[in-house]
C-alpha cells in the first residue's frame, strides 16, 4: 500500500496485516524526520495489544491532526480499531 494511493479500510487485519502497515507507517515517518513516531513504531512485532495500543495512540498525539500526515494519522487510526483483533 503506497502512502500516495487511497486507503482502503479493513476492520479485520491480523497480526501480520497490522505489522506490515507499521512498518509502511514507520518508514514513511522517518522518510518524513518524524523521528518520535518512527522510534514508537519501531519493534512492534511482538508487543502485547495494550503496549501497542499505547505506542500508536501517542504517535497520533505526536502527529496533532496535521493535515500533511493525513494518510499516516488515517492509517494508525485503522490500526487501533484493529488491534483488538490480536489475541
Amino acid at each position: 500500500m503506497s502512502f500516495d494511493a487511497t486507503m482502503k479500510f479493513s476492520t479485520n487485519m491480523d497480526r501480520a496485516q497490522i505489522n506490515a502497515m507499521l512498518e509502511e507507517c514507520r518508514s514513511f515517518a522517518a522518510a518524513a524526520q518524524l523521528t518520535d513516531v518512527a522510534n514508537e513504531l519501531t519493534g512492534t512485532a511482538a508487543l502485547a495489544p495494550a503496549e501497542l495500543s499505547k505506542r500508536m495512540t501517542h504517535c497520533l498525539e505526536m502527529l496533532n491532526a496535521q493535515d500533511e500526515y493525513a494518510l499516516l494519522i488515517d492509517k494508525l487510526d485503522m490500526l487501533l480499531i484493529n488491534v483488538r483483533n490480536l489475541k
